[in-house]
């Protein structure tokens, strides 16, 4: 059960944990590039704030650590502090109780986490009149004018192509980033929290990762949507787009979930016996690569329509 009372153990933990997730997130500029992995985890000092006292505490460690990011770096970084990272403490934290598995909850901290990233950009943008993610097409291309001139015409144009869709994936980046940063902050909390009376609910093993089929009927509308919206218009172009990547993501991570269960239950090495961690992680390393990422998100594709490990295990 959480406290509600103060005492100096629960202040000493305030001051520590709010001075942790502010320096952790100061670390991601100070130290850049080596200082993003600190950028990143910076909410989880005051998730554990809020998972060991209350929600109060984690409220004042959230508004001393934004104070501090202020008095150390300026107004616009205390922003993206507050909406970029520091709100997802309570993503992280406000299903405990509430929700019994791990996936639910980390969906919840997704969602929470994309309204945040999405905050930051209306604050933005009504502040100062600029959206802080748009990317500038003639920079892109003044930036990879020299991987453009391949050569080869085709080559060229695709690449070209490539490069001008890129300022129409700003929701695809968010929601990818808020599914990243919200991962590996619930994962860490659930691995620091573990020895407490107040856990954070487990997550799924890798390999039983599943998605619902339902996101097939998404990846036919974004097929389809070409054939009922007028040709050019950008908002559908966008639509569309985003759509097939975010799709095209769900199927890929369902793939590698699908070919870990199998190296960690079935497959064998020359010598009878499975495959060692560390050799499981390069084989997934080699599949993140553009031409095999192709080949696992069909065979996500696959698994969502036919459900393999399933069929599998009843083989058994």
């Amino acid at each position: 059960m959480q406290k509600n009372s103060f005492s100096a153990p629960s202040f000493i933990r305030y001051l520590v944990l709010s001075s942790a997730s502010a320096l952790l997130f100061c670390a991601g500029f100070i130290l850049s590039p080596l200082g993003m992995a600190a950028l990143l985890v910076s909410p989880t000092p005051l998730a554990l704030l809020g998972a060991r006292e209350n929600k109060t505490w984690m409220t004042l460690g959230l508004l001393s650590a934004t104070m501090a990011v202020w008095f150390i770096l300026g107004s616009w970084f205390t922003l993206y502090f507050l909406f970029g990272y520091g709100l997802l403490c309570f993503g992280l934290t406000m299903p405990m109780g509430k929700l019994e598995k791990g996936s639910e909850c980390l969906l919840f901290c997704v969602v929470v986490s994309i309204i945040s990233k999405v905050l930051f950009v209306v604050v933005s943008v009504a502040l100062s009149g600029s959206n802080p993610f748009d990317v500038d097409i003639n920079v892109l291309n003044n930036t990879y004018a020299g991987m453009l001139a391949t050569g080869d015409r085709e080559a060229d144009e695709a690449l070209s192509q490539a490069v001008a869709l890129i300022p129409y994936m700003f929701p695809f980046f968010i929601i990818v980033y808020s599914m990243c940063d919200s991962f590996i902050n619930y994962r860490l909390c659930e691995i620091l929290q573990s020895k407490h009376e107040v856990k954070f609910p487990p997550l799924p093993p890798f390999g039983e990762w599943r998605f619902p089929s339902s996101i097939l009927y998404v990846l036919v509308f974004a097929f389809a949507l070409p054939f009922v919206v007028e040709s050019g218009d950008q908002l559908w172009v966008m639509l569309e787009l985003n759509l097939r990547l975010i799709v095209y993501v769900f199927f890929f991570l369902q793939g590698l979930a699908l070919v870990w269960w199998w190296l960690s239950k079935y497959a064998k090495n020359a010598a009878g016996r499975p495959f060692p961690l560390p050799l499981r992680i390069v084989l997934i390393g080699f599949l993140v690569m553009p031409f095999f990422n192709t080949l696992v998100a069909a065979l996500g594709l696959g698994d969502i329509c036919i459900d393999f490990r399933t069929k599998k295990i009843k083989r058994a």
